[in-house]
């Protein structure tokens, strides 16, 4: 395959260590027979050996790449060539740490790369002059024990299941354990329990998927491959399954068609030699056709038929009230609309108090055109319309504002056509000082105390 031996050892290591390795590299542990339930085991055999002999980084391949740093100028010559030698130039991933994100290309490149560099020497390259060569070639060796690893464990039976795979790997060990993984992919005991778990008489129901047969099958064929995949075979249980779950289709002619197919199986008639992945396909031609005639009918459901007149119903109302909008906005339109003055909405303006009183300003000050008075009692100082601190009587502000309103009754015995009038008629209590009536008679005749 090279244009020299390669059963030379030329490596970093000694001749006899590197003999060393490859014996324990080739070395046979169990045997595998393609069962489903040993996968598993198998990997971690597989996966333990690389690791006693340090050959992982040959699973290595190239996940994705980096931008070249800032401080390299691509187009420098001298910059270019260090960094397409840069070891941080790629992102590698390893299948046997992670294979979901390796795909055949590139495990395929990986081994191409090794392949295309060792063909331009005719002679091992030397370890110490070229060592990114000679570490090439070190992983070409291992990659042809990895292969003769694999074929030393795995069975006849085995080994024809992998022919398959033949023109991928081109005996490079690396590439046919890739191929491994891909085969048995989902076909451990966890993934079988699984597509098991997946056809209980539970989830094999047409009911479920609408009464589409097509969806119903293509559900049954995604475990019943993975079980074929894994040597496995549907059990008389699934068959029983899938008959009875296709036995309560709403369409009377495929409901027929089921149960004559049922009622030969049970017989032991032809359907009884039909695969799984055959029945699925019979199930799905006979209601293809079904459909296809237009005859795909569903049985009418009581609760379907109520709702559907519930809403018939309703759009019949709904339809009633768009006309009689539609007559009173036409009314509203032919109603002239008044010509006459317009009074205009009343304003009210909040009086704005002068600013803070400074201990030099005097008590009563003119402000805006009104009279203001300070008083230190009031909400800890303020100013007000009506007094100023030595006139301060504790509590006449609440009675002001928590005075009820006047009653009809009174109302209708007041004469006074104003509020202001009914406010003058209230006496100041008998104890009140001249003062606080003067105070009083403001407020009834100004009402505006802030």
């Amino acid at each position: 395959m090279l244009p020299f031996n390669t059963s030379a050892f030329s490596n970093l290591l000694g001749a006899s260590d590197r003999a060393a390795q490859r014996k324990a590299v080739v070395a046979p542990f169990d045997e595998f027979d393609a069962k489903a339930e040993d996968v598993m085991q198998h990997i971690a055999q597989f996966t333990q050996r690389c690791e006693e002999t340090g050959i992982i980084e040959d699973f290595n391949f190239i996940e994705s790449e980096r931008s070249p740093p800032s401080d390299l100028d691509m187009s420098d010559p001298l910059d270019k060539a260090t960094w397409l030698s840069d070891p941080r130039r790629f992102v590698h991933g390893n299948i046997l740490l992670d294979s979901s994100k390796a795909d055949m290309s590139k495990i395929q490149a990986a081994r191409d790369t090794i392949r295309s560099n060792l063909k331009k020497f005719s002679s091992p390259p030397d370890p110490v002059k070229m060592p990114l060569a000679s570490k090439q070639l070190v992983s070409f060796q291992n990659r042809q024990w990895i292969y003769v690893l694999l074929m030393a464990v795995w069975s006849a039976n085995m080994k024809t299941i992998m022919l398959r795979y033949q023109e991928l790997h081109d005996q490079d060990g690396v590439v046919l354990w890739y191929c491994f993984l891909q085969h048995f992919a989902g076909t451990t005991v966890e993934n079988l329990i699984e597509a098991y778990s997946q056809l209980s008489d539970t989830k094999i129901q047409l009911t479920l998927f609408q009464d589409n047969v097509l969806n119903f099958t293509n559900a049954i064929r995604i475990p019943i491959r993975r079980l074929i995949k894994a040597k496995e075979a549907p059990s008389f249980q699934h068959f029983l399954t899938v008959f009875h779950g296709c036995m309560e289709a709403s369409n009377e002619e495929f409901r027929a068609f089921i149960i004559a197919l049922y009622a030969d199986y049970r017989a032991g008639g032809p359907t009884k030699s039909l695969t799984m992945l055959e029945l699925l396909d019979k199930l799905d031609g006979e209601y293809n056709r079904i459909n296809n005639l237009g005859r795909w009918v569903k049985r009418e459901d009581p609760q379907v038929l109520a709702l559907t007149a519930t809403i018939s119903t309703l759009q019949s109302q709904l339809s009633t009230l768009k006309g009689q909008y539609g007559s009173l906005q036409a009314l509203v339109a032919k109603t002239p609309l008044p010509t006459g003055p317009t009074t205009p909405a009343p304003t009210i303006t909040k009086l704005q108090k002068p600013p803070p009183r400074k201990p030099t300003d005097p008590e009563i000050i003119e402000f805006q055109g009104l009279t203001w008075k300070w008083c230190d009692k009031c909400f800890n100082g303020t100013w007000n319309r009506t007094h100023i601190t030595n006139e301060h009587v504790a509590g006449i502000g609440k009675r002001n504002r928590r005075r009820p309103p006047p009653s009809n009754e009174t109302n209708n015995n007041n004469n006074n056509p104003t509020p202001q009038a009914n406010i003058a008629q209230v006496p100041p209590p008998d104890d009140a000082s001249p003062t606080v009536q003067a105070n009083v008679a403001t407020s009834s005749s100004t009402l505006d105390f802030i």
